[in-house]
């Protein structure tokens, strides 16, 4: 009984997805006729306007598992590299067993892509 639900569903879902699907492309169609769309005459402070939106914010994630500082950071579109606090160069296997120390960059607003160094720590490391 609960397969014959599960495929009752599938089409319902297919068509709202071309619904939205159709929605959209009106919409879009819509600000095109309108002229309400990017022109090629756009000005220096559209494009720097742009630019400054597509920059991310670098969140601090000291003290915070490896797995979950990997997450937020890499989400954010930036390049994650990862150092052995302990200067043994160990193997992180299991970022979950990794702690944050330290971040370079800390914190700020850099370009997508900027790579963000975390020195991290195994959780049964000492905290000093």
């Amino acid at each position: 009984m609960n397969m014959s639900i599960a495929r009752a569903g599938r089409p319902t879902t297919r068509t709202l997805g071309v619904v939205a699907a159709a929605v959209a492309t009106v919409s879009l169609l819509a600000a095109c006729a309108s002229g309400t769309g990017t022109t090629a005459g756009s000005t220096d402070d559209e494009s720097t306007a742009a630019a400054a939106a597509a920059d991310v914010t670098v969140i601090d994630q000291t003290n915070l598992l490896l797995a979950t500082a990997q997450e937020t950071l890499e989400a954010r579109g930036l390049e994650v590299l990862v150092a052995d606090a302990s200067g043994q160069g160990r193997t992180i296997d299991d970022p979950t067993q990794w702690v944050v120390v330290t971040q370079d960059p800390i914190t700020g607003t850099v370009e997508p892509g900027t790579e963000v160094t975390l020195t991290v720590r195994m959780t049964t490391d000492p905290a000093n």
